[in-house]
C-alpha cells in the first residue's frame, strides 16, 4: 500500500522542481517526450506503479505500457496501466504548454478508452493539470468535459492526496476506479457501449443506402441488394480501420470527400470511391474489392458522403485502432440478425424470423471460445512446428460473424510467434523485408506468413452471404492487424478466401433437390452445399480423411421453422426428431466431417440431455467418444439471455467408457479453465438413463439408479392421468377478483352456476391449504349449443339468460374472437376433456418451484396453465412427491431454470419412481400408513398456522411442522431402502440449494 507521507513528499519534490524552471518547462519547445521523462513516470512511480520494468515482466505481462513517441503510434495513449493484463486506465501525456480544454485533446484521450469497450478510465495531463475522466460515457464533442470526475492543478495535488491515492496500484487492484464511477440517472444514460453505438450506426447507414439503391437501381433483386450494400459497408470499413492501423495512408476517404465538394459536387463520388478501392485491391488482394455489382450502383453522393464523415473526428467518436477485431465481429454478429427486404413501396432493414423467434442474436463471449480454441486447436497442434501445422484443417461450419474462427487464427498467430521466439534460427526467413527489423525478444509475425496461415488452416461455412462476407473481413482486419506500418504497394498480401469461406446450407445437399420441382425462392433457402465437391466444397480435405478441428456455436433455430426440411433430416440423419431443433443435426454433422482423432467443440444448449427431442440425439451420443461436457445450467453466459448453454466435446474415435462434467454454479470465476480443473468429475456412461442425462457425480448417479428401480413410473401410476391447467386465453376477461364474483351473483344469482374458484401457480404451496381470491368464468366449449340448442342468436340467448356475465363479457368481444383457442363461440372457452377432474378432490401443484409444491384440494379449485392436477385423493403419494428425495431425484431428470427453479413439466413428472405398497409386506404397510397420517398432521398444523398472526403459538407450529417435514423424508427414505450415507449425499446436496 500507498505510504501517504513518502507520496507528499514525493510529490513537493516534483512541484518544486518545476516551479525551479517553470518557464523552461512551459516553453513550446519543451517536448512531450520529456515530461514524461521528469514529471509523469516519477509521480506513478511514486503512485506504486513498476514504470522500469524493474520486474522483468514480458511485454504482454506488464503492468504498465509505455507508448514510444513516433508516427505509428501516436495516436495511441501514452500510458496504460493494468492490474493482471488488464487495463484499469489509460493517461494521455501533453507538454506543460499543451492547454488541457481544447476539445481536440479531450476528445483523444476520452475516445481510445471508450473504444475498448471495458476500459472506464482515462486521464489527461500535462503535468500542470491532471483531468480523470469516466470514459464509459459516449464522447460527445459538444460536451466535452461530460464524465469529468476531477481536475486538478499541479499545486493542489499535495492537499488532494486522497484522490490521487486512488491511482495508485494497490488500491486500482482493490477496485478503487470502479467506485469513482458515479450511479446517476443520466450516467446511466449517457453509458452507451461502443459496440452498441456503433451497431446503431451500421444499422442506419444500411437502412439509408437500402432505401437509396433500392430507388436509384430497380434492376437489383433483394440478393444484388443486399449484397451491394453490405458491400459497400465492408469496403469503406474496411479502409477507415486500415487507415487507424497506419496500414493505409491516413484520411483516404475523407480526403475523397473534401475533392468531391472541391468539384462542386458535380461528379457522383462513386467513381472516386471505385479509384481507392481497385488501389486497395491492388495493394491487398483479398475477396472484399474484387470486382463487383457495387462499383456499377448509382448511389446519392450526399449519403455516402455523410457516411464516411461520420467515420472521422469530430464527429466519429470511434477509434477504429482501439475496436478489436473481437469487438466488430460482436456487433457484426446482431448486424447479421436483420436483412434487407423489399416491398412494392420500399426496401427496408427487417429481423430475422428465426432471430425474432429466438429471442435475439447471442454473439458468444470471449472466454468461451478461447476455451474451447485452447482444447481443440490447441491440443491438435500442441509441439508441433510451423511446417506440420501447415496440413491442420479448422472449421466453422455456421460461422457467423466468425467468431471462433478468429479465435482460432489468433490461437495459430500466437502459437507461431511463440515457436520463434523458442527457435530463434527457424525465424531468421522472417526479416527478409528490411520494415520487419525485429528484436528477437519481440517477434511479430509478417502479414505474408499470417496470410499462409490463413490461407491453409481457417475454414468456414455459413447459409447466410453476408455472415460470409463478414467472416472474411473480420480474418482480413485480424491479418492486418499489429502492423507497425503502411504495406508495400501492389503486394497482393491478402489471400484469397473463396475456397476457404464458402457460402452455403451445412446440413443440406444437393440431393434434396434431385426429383423435386423447386421455385428459385425455395432453392436459394434451402442454399444446398456439397461438402464432398473438389471445386465448390472441400472434397480434397475430406479425401484425405476430414478436419482436424470442427468448432462453434450453431443456430438456435426452433423447429418450428424447419418446415419442410424435416423430411430430408428424417432420412439423413440419426438423431433427428421431429421436434428437435437444428443444433441437433450440426452436432451429428461435425462428427462425419472429422478425421480419426479429430477434435469436435461447440457451445450448445443443454436441453438435448432431457428434453423429449433430445433422445434419439442422447442414444445417439452414447456411442460416440465424449470427452467432455460443461453445463452451465441457467447462468447467462450469453448477455442479458438465459439460454441454458453447454460445452459439448468429442474426439472422433473409439467411444469412451466415461466422460468428464462440470456444472458450473457461477460465472464468477477468473479463468473457465482452472474452474474445470477444480470442478470436473467423471460420469459413466453406463449410468446414463435413457429418458433423460444426469451429469452428476458417481455417487449421486448410483442413489439414481438404485431409486428408479425401487418403484413403478408415476405415469403408471397415476395412469397417465396429470393434467396441465386451463387456459383461457384472455385472462383480462375471464378471471374474475372476488368482488367481481359477488357483484356478477349480486345483479344475476344464476352467474353463481359459470364462474368456479381459481389458483394461479403461485397461490399453490406445499402442504398449505389451497386459498385465493381469484375465479374463473367457465363456459367450456359447446356449452351454448348444449343449453340453447338450434337458437338462430346464440348471443341474445346468453345475453337473456345470464345477463350480468354477458355485459361483463361484452368489452373484450375484440379480443375474445381473436382467440386461438376459443370455443365454438368467443365468450366459450376451449375445449377439455378433463373439465370434470377439477371438481374432485386432488392433488394440485405448481410447475415452477425450486422443490416440490403439491398439496391436497378438497375445495375443488380450478386452475392456470401455471399448476398441473393429479386427480387422485392419495396422500401417500402427496408425502413421497414433497419429500427431498423426489426433488433430487427431479432436479435429475430435468433442467434447472433460472434462479434455481425447475420446471414440474408432466413428461418429467412421468418419470419419478413411486414404490408400490404390497399389503402382504407388514414393514412398507406401515410405512405407508405412517406417511399417511403425517401428511394429514401436515395439512392440519398448515390450516392452523394460516390462522394465526405471529406469536409464540406460530412459531410452535412451525417448528412442529419442521419436525413432520423431516420425518416423512425419513419414512420416504425407507421406502427406497437408502443406507445412511446415501440420505447425507441428498440432504447436503438439498441444504445447499436452499442456501
Amino acid at each position: 500500500m500507498i505510504d501517504i507521507d513518502l507520496l507528499h513528499d514525493q510529490i513537493n519534490e516534483l512541484i518544486f522542481k518545476f516551479e525551479k524552471d517553470k518557464t523552461h518547462y512551459c516553453a513550446k519547445g519543451y517536448p512531450e517526450s520529456q515530461v514524461r521523462i521528469d514529471f509523469l513516470n516519477p509521480l506513478f512511480a511514486a503512485l506504486g506503479w513498476d514504470m522500469e520494468n524493474k520486474s522483468q515482466k514480458p511485454p504482454h505481462a506488464r503492468d504498465v505500457i509505455v507508448e514510444v513517441s513516433s508516427e505509428h503510434t501516436s495516436k495511441r495513449p501514452d500510458y496504460n496501466f493494468r492490474i493482471n493484463g488488464v487495463t484499469k486506465f489509460f493517461v494521455e501525456a501533453k507538454s506543460p504548454s499543451v492547454n488541457l480544454s481544447d476539445t481536440n485533446h479531450i476528445m483523444q484521450a476520452k475516445s481510445y478508452a471508450w473504444s475498448t469497450k471495458d476500459v472506464f478510465f482515462v486521464a489527461l495531463t500535462n503535468w500542470k493539470e491532471f483531468k480523470l475522466f469516466d470514459a464509459s460515457l459516449k464522447p460527445n464533442e459538444r460536451f466535452p468535459d461530460e464524465g469529468l470526475i476531477y481536475s486538478l492543478q499541479y499545486a493542489e495535488f499535495p492537499a488532494n492526496l486522497e484522490k490521487l491515492s486512488n491511482l495508485s496500484r494497490g488500491l486500482v487492484e482493490k477496485g478503487s476506479l470502479e467506485a469513482l464511477l458515479p450511479r446517476d440517472a443520466k450516467s446511466k444514460r449517457l453509458r452507451i457501449a461502443p459496440d452498441k453505438a456503433f451497431l446503431d450506426d451500421l444499422t442506419q447507414w444500411r437502412s439509408e443506402l437500402a432505401k437509396d439503391i433500392h430507388k436509384r437501381n430497380p434492376q437489383f433483386n433483394v440478393k444484388i441488394l443486399n449484397d451491394v450494400v453490405q458491400k459497400i459497408i465492408d469496403r469503406i470499413i474496411f479502409i477507415r480501420i486500415a487507415e487507424d492501423r497506419n496500414v493505409r495512408r491516413n484520411r483516404e476517404l475523407w480526403e475523397i470527400v473534401e475533392l468531391w465538394k472541391q468539384e462542386g459536387k458535380r461528379k457522383p463520388i462513386m467513381g472516386h470511391l471505385n479509384n481507392l478501392f481497385h488501389r486497395v485491391n491492388d495493394d491487398l488482394n483479398g475477396n472484399i474489392f474484387k470486382p463487383h455489382a457495387c462499383d456499377e450502383a448509382d448511389i446519392d453522393s450526399g449519403l455516402l458522403a455523410d457516411i464516411i464523415e461520420n467515420l472521422y473526428a469530430p464527429k466519429s467518436p470511434y477509434r477504429f485502432d482501439a475496436i478489436g477485431v473481437e469487438l466488430l465481429g460482436s456487433i457484426y454478429e446482431r448486424y447479421l440478425g436483420s436483412t434487407i427486404k423489399v416491398t412494392a413501396q420500399r426496401a427496408k432493414v427487417e429481423e430475422k424470423p428465426e432471430v425474432r423467434k429466438a429471442g435475439g442474436v447471442y454473439y458468444t463471449p470471449k472466454y468461451i471460445v478461447d476455451y474451447i480454441v485452447r482444447n481443440t486447436v490447441g491440443k491438435v497442434i500442441e509441439g508441433k512446428s510451423p511446417r506440420q501445422i501447415e496440413k491442420i484443417k479448422i472449421l466453422d461450419p455456421a460461422c457467423g460473424s466468425g467468431s471462433f474462427l478468429l479465435g482460432a487464427y489468433q490461437y495459430l498467430i500466437d502459437y507461431h510467434e511463440n515457436y520463434y521466439r523458442d527457435h530463434p534460427k527457424q525465424a531468421k526467413f522472417l526479416y527478409y523485408d528490411p520494415y520487419y527489423k525485429l528484436r528477437p525478444d519481440d517477434i511479430s509475425l509478417p502479414i505474408q506468413e499470417k496470410a499462409r496461415i490463413l490461407k491453409n488452416n481457417i475454414f468456414g461455412v455459413d447459409i447466410d452471404p453476408q455472415a460470409v462476407e463478414i467472416t472474411m473481413l473480420s480474418l482480413y482486419l485480424k491479418t492486418i492487424e499489429g502492423e507497425r506500418g503502411s504495406l508495400p504497394m501492389r503486394q497482393h498480401l491478402l489471400p484469397p478466401l473463396s475456397n476457404n469461406i464458402i457460402c452455403g446450407n451445412s446440413l443440406i445437399g444437393y440431393d434434396m433437390l434431385e426429383g423435386q420441382l423447386f421455385t428459385d425462392e425455395t432453392k436459394d433457402a434451402v442454399n444446398p452445399f456439397d461438402w464432398n465437391s473438389k471445386l465448390a466444397g472441400f472434397g480434397e480435405i475430406l479425401d484425405s480423411g476430414g478436419f482436424d478441428v470442427v468448432i462453434g456455436n450453431p443456430p438456435y433455430v426452433r423447429q418450428e421453422l424447419l418446415g419442410s426440411f424435416k423430411e430430408y433430416f428424417k432420412t439423413h440423419y440419426k438423431v433427428y426428431h421431429g421436434t428437435a431443433d437444428l443444433y441437433a443435426y450440426f452436432i451429428e454433422k461435425a462428427i462425419s466431417l472429422l478425421k480419426q482423432g479429430g477434435y469436435f467443440s461447440y457451445i450448445v444448449a443443454n436441453k438435448w440431455m432431457r428434453a423429449n427431442y433430445g433422445g434419439p440425439l442422447r442414444k445417439w451420443m452414447k456411442e460416440q467418444p465424449i470427452e467432455e461436457i460443461i453445463d452451465f445450467g441457467d447462468l447467462r453466459v450469453f448477455e442479458s439471455a438465459t439460454t441454458y448453454p453447454c460445452i459439448l466435446s468429442m474426439r472422433k474415435g473409439t467411444s469412451t467408457k466415461s466422460f468428464r462434467v462440470t456444472q458450473v454454479k457461477a460465472l464468477d470465476y477468473d479463468n473457465l479453465s482452472d474452474y474445470v480443473q477444480d470442478n470436473a468429475y467423471s460420469v459413466a456412461k453406463s449410468a446414463l438413463g435413457e429418458q433423460a442425462w444426469s451429469l452428476s457425480d458417481e455417487k449421486s448417479l448410483a442413489i439414481m439408479s438404485k431409486v428408479m428401480k425401487a418403484g413403478i413410473p408415476l405415469g403408471e401410476f397415476v395412469k397417465g392421468k396429470i393434467f396441465y391447467g386451463i387456459k383461457t386465453g384472455l385472462n383480462e376477461a375471464f378471471v374474475i377478483d372476488r368482488e367481481t364474483r359477488e357483484k356478477l351473483i349480486a345483479e344475476d344469482p344464476r352467474s353463481v352456476e359459470l364462474i368456479k374458484p381459481f389458483l394461479l401457480g403461485r397461490d399453490i404451496k406445499r402442504y398449505q391449504p389451497p386459498t385465493s381470491n381469484r375465479y374463473v368464468i367457465l363456459i367450456p366449449k359447446g356449452w351454448t349449443k348444449a343449453k340453447c340448442g338450434n337458437s338462430r342468436n346464440p348471443w341474445r340467448w346468453f345475453m337473456d339468460n345470464y345477463p350480468a356475465i354477458a355485459n361483463h363479457l361484452s368489452p373484450f368481444i375484440t379480443k375474445a374472437e381473436k382467440r386461438y383457442d376459443k370455443g365454438e363461440h368467443w365468450w366459450e372457452l376451449r375445449a377439455c376433456e378433463y373439465y370434470g377432474e377439477f371438481e374432485k378432490p386432488k392433488i394440485v401443484y405448481a410447475e415452477i418451484a425450486t422443490r416440490g409444491q403439491f398439496v391436497f384440494d378438497s375445495s375443488l379449485f380450478y386452475s392456470d396453465t401455471t399448476s398441473y392436477i393429479i386427480p387422485l385423493d392419495s396422500k401417500y403419494l402427496i408425502g413421497i412427491l414433497n419429500s427431498s428425495l423426489t426433488t433430487f431425484i427431479f432436479s435429475r431428470l430435468s433442467s434447472e431454470i433460472r434462479g434455481g427453479f425447475f420446471r414440474w413439466k408432466r413428461q418429467y413428472m412421468y418419470n419419478l419412481p413411486i414404490p408400490i405398497i404390497d399389503d402382504k409386506g407388514p414393514s412398507q404397510k406401515a410405512i405407508h400408513d405412517k406417511i399417511v397420517s403425517l401428511v394429514d398432521r401436515m395439512l392440519d398444523l398448515h390450516k392452523k398456522k394460516n390462522d394465526l398472526p405471529p406469536s409464540s403459538e406460530f412459531d410452535k407450529l412451525e417448528r412442529e411442522i419442521a419436525m413432520c417435514d423431516e420425518t416423512i423424508d425419513q419414512l420416504v427414505y425407507d421406502l427406497y431402502q437408502l443406507t445412511q450415507e446415501e440420505r447425507k449425499i441428498i440432504e447436503t446436496g438439498e441444504k445447499k440449494k436452499l442456501q
